[in-house]
Formats: C-alpha cells, structure tokens, sequence
C-alpha cells in the first residue's frame, strides 16, 4: 500500500475537523453516568493518536508511525467491548483498574526507594511490610480494596481466575448492536485481532520484525537506516489503519451517546479508505472539502 503526500494531507485535515466538529458539539458527559465520561476519553485519546500518526510520518519514521496505529487499535478494542453490552458496568470496571496500577506505583516506589531494612553497607533493601505500606502511603488501602475485583493485575477485562480476560475476548464477543458478519452471524473483531492487532504489535515491541530494515550485511557499511525498503510499505498500512479505526471509534461513540455518526466526519474517512485501498482518487481534497 503506497503512501501520496495527499493521504497524510487528507488525514490531518479529517482529524482537525472532527475536533472542531466535536468541540462546537459541546456535549456535557450525564453527572451521574460512567459510560459518557469513558467514551469521551476514548475519543479523544484516539483522535491525538491520530495526530501522532501523521507528525511521526512527517519526520520520516513510517515504521514508528505503523506502531503507533496500534494504540487505535485497542482504543477500538476498549470502546467495542464497552459499549456492547453492560455498558455502564463496564465503564466503571475500566475506571476502576486505575486503582490496579496506584497500589502498584505505591508498591513499587516503596521497593525501590524506600525501606526499613538496610544492608551491611546501609543501603536500604528493596523489601517492604503490609504495615510500611498503609504508614508510608495512608490512601494505599483505598486503591488497593479496588483493585481485589481485578484477579490478573495485567488485564481490566477479566473478571475471575476461571475466566480469562484479554483483547482476545475483547474481538470475539459477538456484536449485540445488530452487525453481522457474510454468514450472518453476529459479527465480531477476529481479523482485527488475527491480522491487524498481530502485525502492529511486532513494532510496537522490540521484536526481531521490527529489527528486520535496520540490518545489515557484511558487505554493508553500518547506518541509521529508516526502513529503507518497507517504509513506503508500512506509512500507507499505518493511515489505512488510523483512519479504518478513527471511523469505527467515531461510530461506536456517537452511537453510545446517542447521535448519529455524521456524514461530515464519515464520509471523507469513508472516501480515504476507499482510495487507500483502491490505489483509486475518489475524495475531494482538503482545500475543497473545507470550501463546502
């Protein structure tokens, strides 16, 4: 998939007028209502995301850029699985793993910089007591209470130790909204998960994939290479990706809190995937989108 100068262009122009287009909306989250707050967040999130995206293919680093477009990915992940079912439990449950990782800061800091116990050359020994942590850190106890519900500190979907909670049970809960897939049955996130979600992880880790257009051969003097040979490769891939699930986040949210997904905003990301993936022009530009 081939990255032109105009697929960025359109992009950026496309993330600025959702933010407008939000921002004029002026949407209160309800006081008493988890969900509006938790959606709000995720939307904004993804739309700096998308920022990011382009600054970082911008400056010549499609590789990074591709990764990045992994954090939409789950960002879609989240909102899906949210806003399928038990909607307002949900949201809660994923404000609450915030307590998961305070206790965890508290913990930890403790560890390292603070302890009772010293060494025969009084350095302090990275080991801490129940009792230090509630002395040393007195809101300990409250974020720890919260974070019983959560039995794997890793994951803010699992519920019990039975039942495994993961992206993966994220993508495959079928869709309660009414999507179907080309059988017929409720549709459910497998390729994004299979396909999309495997292929940017191997950059967003430190994988040998990731490590593959930075080597070089005996018979090559060593540089600094910018994914010389995938880098066209792997710019288009991280737009396709930013603006598939911009839409999809952009939908899931205007659905939650009740409006409807404009044209204004879904049409020109509609029109981008389609010349994306069509290699086709099939949009009007950013000049005379913003004259309309």
């Amino acid at each position: 998939m081939k990255l032109k100068p105009r697929h960025k262009r359109e992009l950026e122009h496309i993330g600025r007028k959702t933010q407008r287009y939000i921002d004029h909306l002026r949407v209160y989250p309800r006081a008493n209502v988890m969900l509006d707050k938790v959606v709000m967040a995720h939307v904004s999130k993804a739309l700096n995301v998308a920022r990011g995206v382009v600054c970082l293919l911008n400056c010549g680093l499609p590789e990074e850029a591709f990764a990045q477009s992994r954090t939409l990915v789950e960002v879609g992940f989240n909102l899906r699985f949210i806003t399928n079912k038990d909607s307002e439990r949900r949201a809660r449950r994923f404000v609450d793993y915030f307590a998961v990782w305070k206790a965890e800061q508290i913990r930890r800091a403790l560890k390292h910089f603070k302890s009772d116990k010293k060494d025969q050359l009084g350095i302090p020994l990275p080991k801490y007591t129940k009792a230090q942590l509630q002395r040393e850190a007195p809101n300990y106890a409250f974020f720890a209470r919260r974070a019983r519900k959560f039995p794997n500190p890793g994951s803010w979907t699992q519920a019990s130790k039975k039942k495994r909670g993961s992206v993966w049970k994220m993508a495959m809960e079928p869709d309660k909204h009414g999507e179907r897939d080309l059988l017929g049955a409720p549709a459910t996130w497998e390729f994004d998960y299979d396909w999309i979600y495997f292929w940017t992880s191997q950059y967003v880790h430190a994988t040998v994939v990731s490590m593959d257009s930075h080597a070089v051969l005996p018979t090559q003097v060593f540089k600094v290479y910018v994914a010389p040979q995938l880098g066209e490769h792997t710019a288009g891939l991280a737009i396709f990706n930013t603006a598939l699930y911009l839409s999809k986040i952009l939908a899931m949210a205007f659905r939650a809190i009740g409006h409807d997904f404009p044209s204004d905003l879904s049409t020109p990301l509609g029109d981008l995937l389609h010349e994306l993936a069509s290699d086709e022009p099939k949009f009007k530009t950013s000049k005379q989108t913003s004259r309309n």
